[in-house]
């Protein structure tokens, strides 16, 4: 918690903009590497812009994901991030879907990064790209093999467009996240923009005492006072309202929506959190 605390310098809670990455390199709907990056800092811009207190990005259009990232996205993914870090002095993140820890890890040691998001991380999964077990044993000890250890491990619990194969109650999986050292507990809906529900809120936050939990789906400015958390991850709301019919493998909006940053800023105003300059 302490880390964590002057990372976001005590804000509650702090709020965690995504950016999600263009197709990249190797992708059949690859738009060019210009065209990539001009996106990448449209986003970028646009939640600084807004206000966020960090950013996340997310290779989330490299649609079928692996568990392991395409060795083709690699370094394409490596520049993006370390043009993140020149564009901005905020706190970011990088997850790597859909569970690859290493590339997240290693990535976040050289472009300066503070946290990783790690989907799988206690949970044993079925989604629409595999089954993925549980890496909590290996991602701590991977980090510690990059001497990586200041970069945190925020570790999703029962995560979204998933089938969960280890059928246990919520509380459970957040004792046994706790138990492998994830630095915060990620709690989502069951797909993109479903916040997620109250008991599992109060549950996670009963189990996890002073490690802080983070939601991870569906805010709002209706629902952003709801919730007693330490930090929200808001992504799709930020890009505008979606429509539910068009969605392509549960995102609300395809790789060519932009984040508006006149809805970060009415998101933010909602929170209260006065000047947003």
């Amino acid at each position: 918690m302490d880390k964590l605390k002057k990372i976001f310098k005590n804000k509650k809670p702090f709020i965690i903009g995504m950016v999600h990455c263009v197709p990249l390199f190797g992708y059949e709907n690859f738009p060019g590497i210009k065209e990539a990056e001009k996106n990448f800092i449209s986003d970028l811009k646009a939640l600084i812009d807004g206000g966020v207190d960090a950013i996340m990005i997310e290779n989330n259009y490299d649609i079928p994901h692996y568990e392991k990232a395409k060795s083709s996205t690699v370094p394409q993914l490596t520049d993006l991030c370390l043009r993140a870090r020149k564009f901005t002095k905020k706190p970011l993140g990088l997850c790597v879907l859909w569970n690859d820890y290493e590339t997240a890890l290693s990535i976040a040691k050289i472009a300066n990064f503070q946290f990783v998001r790690i989907p799988v991380f206690v949970d044993r999964v079925k989604t629409d790209y595999g089954i993925y077990d549980a890496k909590a044993d290996e991602c701590i000890k991977f980090r510690k093999e990059i001497k990586a250890e200041n970069i945190l491990i925020f570790a999703d619990v029962q995560v979204k467009h998933a089938e969960h194969l280890i059928k246990r109650p919520l509380e459970n999986a957040v004792r046994e996240a706790i138990e492998k050292k994830a630095d915060a507990i990620i709690i989502t809906g069951k797909w993109t923009g479903d916040p997620p529900t109250f008991q599992d809120v109060i549950e996670a936050r009963k189990i996890a005492k002073n490690i802080p939990i983070i939601l991870g789906s569906g805010i709002t400015p209706k629902n952003i006072k709801e919730y007693d958390v330490d930090g929200l991850i808001v992504g799709s709301y930020f890009k505008g309202e979606g429509n539910p019919k068009e969605k392509d493998y549960h995102n609300i909006f395809t790789w060519k929506a932009r984040i508006k940053s006149e809805r970060v800023k009415k998101l933010i105003k909602e929170l209260n959190y006065g000047d947003l300059t």
